[in-house]
């Protein structure tokens, strides 16, 4: 399994093997969430995996008071702002769709909802969700 942004080998697996001169791998880190979920974390850029329905197993939790917030959440102004500074950043170029880390088919990047700008990347084939650095964070805010 492959983070579909930093590119790290996530594995639980410690070693690549004898033909890969013996170079440690990231460890994919399994999180138990609050909401009785497993998530799979990437050590290097800090986003998340989700098969599917744990998104919506979070979002429930979430919206019943069952989740605490782990960090001081985003506003909606610094989602904003951080999006326009991507796009520039960017130059406004078409983003490359990601590869999904479970199943290697094509993932969907979209709005999460109205306005809410936390964008998901979402597998076309197994729909898993890839959520970057912050945006589960965001989203469980947006669910309270």
């Amino acid at each position: 399994m492959e983070c579909p942004r930093c590119k790290i080998e996530m594995t639980n697996d410690p070693y690549r093997g004898a033909e890969q001169r013996h170079h440690r791998r990231e460890r994919l880190e399994a999180v138990a969430h609050e909401a009785g979920v497993e998530i799979d974390r990437c050590s290097g850029c800090g986003g998340v995996f989700l098969d599917h329905g744990e998104l919506a197993k979070i979002q429930t939790a979430a919206a019943h008071g069952d989740t605490k917030p782990t960090h001081a959440p985003t506003t909606a102004v610094q989602r904003v702002y951080a999006r326009a500074r991507e796009r520039s950043a960017a130059g406004e170029a078409e983003a490359a769709a990601l590869d999904c880390p479970a199943c290697g088919g094509e993932m969907a990047a979209r709005n999460w909802g109205f306005g809410s700008e936390v964008m998901v990347d979402t597998c076309i084939e197994c729909r898993g969700v890839w959520l970057d650095s912050g945006e589960l964070e965001a989203l469980e805010d947006l669910f309270r």
